[in-house]
């Protein structure tokens, strides 16, 4: 099944991209602003209500580095365990699969909020 991307999406993903300064955290490639190269890519996918909003779970990489880590998922691992240290790896595993009801209303207001806050 498809996980459809809404606006509470790409508002999210534009923000990350922005945190993350247009440039690919793997391979530090940078990219234009609004570069359809650079994605924004979720360790624990879409489907996971709890982490989909989480800036934590996230981090812009280009494509070629997104199917890398895609096809690779032990070194996915690894690498997102060096970023996040042990203690926020496991606790964002618990957050993963937990339970949240959607509400892409708020997150709309809340990414909106924070990419006006970010310029």
């Amino acid at each position: 099944m498809k996980i459809k991307i809404d606006r509470a999406d790409s508002l999210f993903s534009k923000w990350i991209r922005n945190r993350d300064k247009w440039t690919c955290q793997r391979c530090f490639r940078i990219y234009p602003e609004n570069a359809q190269e650079l994605h924004n890519s979720h360790y624990y996918g879409r489907g996971k209500e709890n982490t989909r909003f989480e800036p934590d779970n996230c981090n812009a990489l280009c494509f070629g580095c997104h199917q890398y880590f895609h096809a690779n998922p032990n070194d996915y691992r690894e690498w997102k365990l060096k970023q996040l240290k042990q203690k926020r790896f496991d606790t964002l595993m618990i957050q993963a699969y937990t339970y949240k009801k959607k509400d892409r209303k708020m997150e709309i207001i809340k990414w909106t909020q924070a990419l006006k806050e970010a310029l």
